[in-house]
């Protein structure tokens, strides 16, 4: 039982469509990079966005990436300042400085040459 050798046509390789995208909104939600650092989606149909270097720069200085998202959790060092910061902002602005967190350095005891662990051999 042999078959008939079907011969099969070449197909050209899709050339590189390059939209450009005016909006920070309509890039998706989820998307990869590469080892290299570039970033990437793909659609449902398996097409692969790549998107452009200068484009995302201009996506971080604008004022939307400046404004923090809605409904974040009060975080003190990471989504709100800390104290600590408060207070030295406070002292710019020329009020009293209060300063009741010293912090003292630890006392330093000299371990020696104990060694960590005894080891029979």
């Amino acid at each position: 039982m042999s078959t008939g050798c079907q011969k099969t046509s070449a197909k050209a390789i899709p050339a590189t469509r390059r939209v450009t995208i005016n909006d920070a909104a309509h890039m998706p939600h989820d998307y990869s990079t590469t080892p290299g650092g570039t970033l990437f989606s793909t659609t449902p149909g398996g097409t692969r966005i790549i998107y452009d270097r200068k484009f995302l720069l201009e996506c971080r200085s604008s004022p939307v990436a400046k404004t923090p998202p809605r409904g974040l959790p009060n975080i003190p060092g990471v989504t709100s300042p800390t104290s600590k910061d408060v207070i030295n902002e406070k002292a710019h602005n020329g009020e009293p400085l209060n300063n009741n967190n010293i912090i003292t350095a630890p006392d330093n005891k000299s371990i020696g040459d104990d060694a960590q662990f005894e080891m029979d051999i």
